[in-house]
């Protein structure tokens, strides 16, 4: 009897341990975006460009992702015309422009300009201020949004590379 209660409480252990496991794995900056619901167009933006898969790897890297709304200021009809198979050159300079490699939290930003290398090429300015963050000529609406392989910071303007 004593026997099988062990060993009921070591299935049972094993069990709620695998569970927790599984609940504790964290998000990789592309399942953290997909799962926000307010990066859906970044997200095909991403798709479309052939870069979801480096948002997947190790990293570290920082996204200063436009959110839904940013997308919808831009002119009428430019998110689909970016999202053309012919605009994909276009498209990948965009999205790479919004990345950088490394793990850069608003913490560390606060107080300085600082000047980033974005994985396109060009630098990305970021100024931190008190309570605030501007990204080239966005401002950050929500910051360190952690995951596995980086930061997420969201964005409410798409910022433009130097074409």
């Amino acid at each position: 009897m004593r026997v099988k209660t062990r060993f009921v409480a070591l299935v049972s252990l094993a069990l709620t341990l695998a569970v927790m496991g599984g609940a504790a794995r964290a998000e990789n900056l592309m399942e953290t975006a997909e799962s926000a619901g307010k990066f859906d167009i970044w997200v095909s933006a991403i798709e479309a460009a052939g870069l979801k898969e480096r948002l997947t790897e190790e990293g570290p890297y920082t996204v200063f992702a436009p959110t839904d709304e940013a997308f919808s200021r831009l002119p009428e009809g430019s998110v689909d015309a970016l999202l053309q198979p012919e605009n994909r050159t276009q498209l990948v300079r965009l999205v790479e422009y919004h990345l950088a490699k490394g793990r850069f939290q608003s913490g560390s930003l606060e107080g300085r300009v600082t000047h980033i290398e974005s994985l396109q090429g060009d630098e990305i300015q970021i100024e931190g201020r008190y309570n605030e963050l501007l990204i080239d000529s966005a401002e950050a609406v929500e910051t360190d949004i952690e995951s596995s392989n980086g930061v997420i910071h969201a964005i409410d303007n798409v910022i433009l590379p130097h074409w």
